[in-house]
């Protein structure tokens, strides 16, 4: 799935993501560095930064005017997306405001010019990276401003061009349905039985109908479940999951979020289903914390299996995002296994060794070294082999194999201490 926040309502956010997006960066990284600029901006006390901007025209051989000038009327599309380049890495705040003017410059022209501008930058020859960036700098407004005319001009890109203005195309239906979704839910179909999505894989699956029903489906939780029910019914059983968790769930209605969660118990295959709610209470965890997972699991009326599948990935999820801005700590541990316990305590100290282990990945601000005395102490707390066992049955001990053996000497049964050391070497 492609991030979805190509249409942002802040403005400051928008500069960033038009050229940042086409890198697949993570919204969080989006986020920091729009924050960075915003900073910068603030504590240069508004005026313009003179010698950053006399550097750039130096290097440039001169002053060839704000972002986006034009010459008698016309861009010069080759320029900008010249200065585009040499601007990505900048956190100068010169460059964030002539970024954020061009932006609103962009943002009022009309839906007409906005298609000329595509078809004018389509025809320079550039490289890919730079054609990328400024197709979505123009067709952000174009989706913004009229959705519609968006995908009927480009209808035939979604599947010949998945990777450039296609895969944005998803957007449009986005945005369309948002305003009226039984007219971009008959556009739809009139697409998929006019051949539109027709894929040429060999499984003959298309990654852009499913990207395209998740658009849809979003509105339609809301606005008429059933009608959601029978779209993800149509779809193949191996499509369905991957569909439905496109769809930005702590976005939802409260009432839609039932209607989801309906849609997991009766449409998803039985074998998937843990895992469907386990994906989506992770965002839910994220955003709001325990309080919310318990919120959550009550709108839903989640069985005890749901309630205990989806409490194990929320615990899991709270620690790695803790580890995330700084070390884990027993408090943490503790605040984390008071709350698992309402839900699983039989997998308490399995899932503790676990979520211990898992929170030192993904350059966590965790070292292993501290994740490996937490384990240790928890053992000890608990007396249950459990807590070292799952702790090195995780990708962190197999990778800091050294370290991570003598903690084999605490299992007391030589047969599944052997097991586990076999499985970690």
């Amino acid at each position: 799935m492609k991030a979805k926040y190509l249409v942002a309502p802040a403005l400051a956010l928008v500069a960033v993501v038009a050229w940042n997006v086409h890198q697949h960066r993570s919204l969080k990284e989006v986020e920091e560095k729009t924050t960075k600029w915003e900073e910068r901006i603030e504590s240069s006390g508004g005026g313009p930064s003179r010698t950053r901007v006399e550097r750039r025209n130096e290097s440039s051989g001169g002053d060839k005017g704000p972002l986006g000038s034009s010459n008698g009327g016309v861009i010069d599309w080759r320029q900008v997306s010249q200065r585009l380049a040499d601007m990505e890495e900048s956190l100068d705040p010169a460059d964030m405001r002539e970024m954020m003017a061009f932006h609103e410059k962009v943002a009022g022209m009309s839906d007409t010019e906005l298609v000329a501008a595509i078809s004018e930058v389509e025809a320079l020859g550039l490289d890919e990276d730079s054609l990328e960036m400024l197709q979505e700098v123009l067709i952000e407004p174009l989706i913004e401003k009229n959705p519609e005319l968006a995908l009927e001009q480009y209808k035939d890109r979604i599947e010949d061009d998945p990777d450039g203005i296609g895969w944005m195309l998803s957007f449009a239906m986005e945005e369309w349905a948002a305003k009226d979704v039984k007219s971009a839910e008959k556009w739809l179909d009139d697409q998929i039985a006019a051949g539109l999505f027709e894929s040429k894989s060999l499984d003959g699956r298309s990654e852009s109908r499913l990207e395209f029903e998740a658009a849809l489906l979003g509105e339609l939780l809301d606005a008429d479940p059933e009608a959601a029910a029978r779209r993800v019914a149509v779809l193949q059983e191996d499509e369905r999951r991957e569909t439905m968790e496109q769809v930005s769930f702590t976005d939802l209605s409260p009432d839609a979020q039932k209607a989801y969660a309906a849609l997991i118990r009766n449409l998803v295959p039985e074998d998937e289903r843990a895992g469907s709610f386990a994906y989506l209470v992770e965002d839910v965890a994220w955003e709001g914390g325990y309080a919310a997972v318990d919120e959550f699991l009550e709108r839903v009326n989640a069985t005890p299996e749901e309630r205990a599948v989806s409490a194990r990935q929320a615990a899991s999820s709270m620690i790695e995002e803790i580890a995330d801005e700084r070390s884990v700590t027993g408090g943490d541990i503790e605040e984390m296994r008071t709350w698992l316990a309402k839900y699983d305590p039989e997998s308490l100290d399995k899932r503790t060794g676990r979520a211990i282990a898992d929170a030192t990945q993904d350059c966590s601000e965790f070292p292993y070294e501290d994740a490996e005395k937490l384990a240790r102490q928890y053992f000890q707390k608990s007396g249950n082999e459990q807590v070292i066992i799952s702790f090195l049955e995780s990708f962190a001990a197999r990778s800091n194999l050294d370290q991570a053996l003598p903690l084999a000497e605490l299992i007391a049964d030589p047969a599944r201490r052997e097991k586990i050391l076999d499985r970690l070497k």
